[in-house]
């Protein structure tokens, strides 16, 4: 027994050491697997921030040691703690490293233990959530030896494992009234929640109606954090970079009322210049004219859309939308 024992402790240093059964031919067990389980697997910041995730083992024939390497995003998650799986009898261990986005075991059993077949679990993982994301698992190593000392080859399946908040939150809604300045009709507008921030659903798109009052409505929103943007052609928009987050409750959520500022005819640059005050002026009167200088979608381009250019000029969305939900 003590022979044997001796005999599987030198069988694995050698397998460190890069001389791994260089008097035997190394094998490929081509049923010989390894992978994750659950995969994907999930870590919610919000629950338990923890999940075991299984470094699982198949197709297995007379095996007596492992020596395995996984590396993963460390910004997204960390191995709390590793323990055995059961799989192996582990006698000892020549290397167990567990570093930020790094593990590496590699362990033998002792001489008295029976060589493993079939398959099962080889290491528990416990994986603790650093920030919402998602990683790769990858086997870059995943060898091992059987009672006969030749090197065997698993064949890897690499895993996946998601960060996130959990999403099983019951579903809100979000109204507002919203206008567009030097038009009747206020229908039409496209309004977009953002991804939320938290429990990462969306993001959500609504549009407004023509009627008065609240004139936007979204439903079936999951309660969270999001940023508003608009979208609407000619007039200056609220955009994403400018950060105008609401959080929505369980109920009672409401935008502040917003009015659009008209004249951006070139409205992709959200700021109205001598270009919007070009582009309405050279088609004041056509009857064939560019859609963008109809400022108020009133079917033709005269002074009333020139009024709006120039009365608003020199404006921008951040300046124009200065106390709209800060």
């Amino acid at each position: 027994m003590k022979k044997n024992y001796w005999k599987h402790l030198m069988l694995m240093l050698m397998v460190l050491g890069s001389f791994f059964f260089a008097f035997k031919p190394a094998v490929a067990q081509t049923g010989t697997t390894v992978f994750f389980s659950p995969d994907p697997a999930n870590v919610y910041l919000n629950g338990t921030n923890s999940q075991v995730v299984n470094l699982m083992i198949g197709g297995a024939v007379d095996l007596i040691s492992f020596d395995i390497k996984v590396t993963y995003d460390s910004t997204i998650t960390n191995i709390q703690s590793v323990a055995s799986g059961g799989f192996f009898e582990i006698g000892g261990c020549v290397r167990q490293e567990n570093s930020p986005g790094f593990l590496w075991f590699s362990c033998f059993q002792y001489g008295s233990s029976l060589p493993k077949s079939g398959g099962g679990i080889v290491l528990k993982l416990t994986f603790r959530g650093q920030t919402p994301g998602t990683t790769p698992l990858t086997f870059t190593k995943a060898e091992m030896s059987d009672v006969n000392e030749h090197l065997i080859i698993a064949t890897p399946t690499n895993g996946t494992l998601n960060v996130a908040y959990n999403s099983t939150i019951k579903p809100t809604s979000l109204s507002g009234s919203l206008e567009l300045q030097g038009r009747v009709d206020r229908g039409g507008i496209p309004v977009t929640l953002s991804v939320g921030q938290y429990v990462l659903q969306g993001p959500y798109n609504a549009t407004t109606t023509n009627v008065s009052g609240n004139n936007l409505v979204f439903t079936n929103v999951a309660m969270d954090v999001y940023t508003v943007s608009t979208a609407q052609a000619r007039y200056l928009n609220i955009t994403p970079e400018m950060g105008r987050q609401i959080a929505l409750l369980a109920t009672g959520n409401v935008l502040p009322p917003l009015r659009l500022v008209g004249g951006n005819a070139i409205w992709t640059n959200n700021e109205i210049d001598i270009f919007d005050v070009a582009l309405v002026s050279g088609e004041i009167g056509k009857t064939t004219f560019i859609a963008d200088a109809d400022i108020n979608n009133d079917g033709k381009v005269d002074i009333f859309d020139l009024a709006l250019v120039a009365g608003n000029y020199g404006m921008n969305s951040v300046d124009a939308y200065a106390g709209w939900l800060q």
